[in-house]
């Protein structure tokens, strides 16, 4: 009988940990190493969100910038809306988390097969997010962002 019982308690044990494992994941990016070649962030209705790091230089003023690229590609015959949020955490910490805001809400349109993506000479950051100074050390870096609450139409 105590064998049974014990038994019953690992396998308990064991499920609660997988269940735990499960719900702990999501869609959020820690940036560890920086990768320079396009991967793929998520797939949702026949589009697909791609992100890469970039190098992007300011000669004239001296400034030097890392930013992550977002690319959304539309892989289907039909025109889609998509729309998101960003959460950011520069050196660990959530800085618009509590925030509501239209600054952090984004929205796209995409022909049937076209594509959308940012680059260095784009001052709009619908598709880039802001990693980091390449020239200043004691500057905020992004350890972490989150795009959520998206939507396909």
């Amino acid at each position: 009988m105590k064998k049974n019982i014990l038994s019953i308690i690992i396998i308990f044990e064991l499920t609660l940990l997988q269940s735990i494992s499960l719900f702990s994941q999501n869609s959020s990016k820690t940036v560890s190493a920086p990768s320079y070649e396009w991967d793929l962030y998520n797939e949702i209705n026949n589009v697909q969100i791609f992100v890469r790091h970039i190098e992007c230089h300011d000669n004239a003023n001296g400034l030097h910038y890392e930013y992550i690229l977002l690319k959304f590609l539309n892989t289907s015959l039909q025109s889609k809306t998509i729309s998101w949020n960003e959460k950011l955490y520069y050196n660990g910490n959530c800085v618009n988390c509590d925030e509501n805001s239209s600054e952090l809400s984004f929205e796209t349109k995409l022909l049937p097969n076209q594509q959308k993506q940012g680059d260095c000479k784009d001052n709009n950051d619908t598709f880039r997010i802001f990693s980091r100074f390449l020239n200043y050390k004691d500057k905020p870096i992004l350890t972490k962002y989150e795009l959520f609450n998206i939507e396909i139409k």
